[in-house]
């Protein structure tokens, strides 16, 4: 069992950059679009609401508010599918398919300016730690 001495040690070096300094600027509606384009871009099949809102794990009023703010943007495009006039195809706009190919390269860069400047092997460490500490994080809290 980890000792006060330690805790109260990761806790400091913790607190110099907090994890969730790293996320303050990405906000849900961000984040859940930014999750549409790259899900829109990355596949060949038709999509539909229904088949985002699995994807994505959020329920399908959620990627509704999500796909009207898109709309909005002129990032995707909604269509009746011809087989079935009831189901509505979603796809990239132009614009949309711009937009997913410069955050991808966007994130491509970020990624690359962190193991230039961190190294490969400490971040696959970083990610595996991570991965391990997420695990931790899953397991119920004990009631006080």
């Amino acid at each position: 069992m980890a000792t006060t001495e330690q805790i109260e040690t990761l806790l400091e070096q913790l607190n110099k950059a907090p994890p969730s300094e790293h996320f303050q600027n990405i906000d849900k509606n961000t984040v859940g679009i930014r999750a549409i384009l790259k899900y829109l871009s990355e596949t060949d099949e038709k999509v539909t609401a229904g088949k985002i809102s699995e994807h994505m794990k959020v329920s399908t009023a959620r990627v509704a508010v999500l796909l009207k703010k898109m709309t909005a943007k002129d990032l995707i495009e909604k269509e009746q599918d011809p087989a079935d006039g009831r189901i509505v195809i979603v796809k990239l706009s132009e614009y949309g398919k711009q937009t997913a190919e410069v955050l991808r390269e966007n994130i491509y860069k970020h990624i690359s300016e962190m193991i230039d400047r961190v190294g490969m092997e400490r971040m696959l460490e970083f990610a595996e730690i991570s991965n391990e500490i997420h695990s931790v994080m899953k397991e119920p809290e004990i009631d006080v």
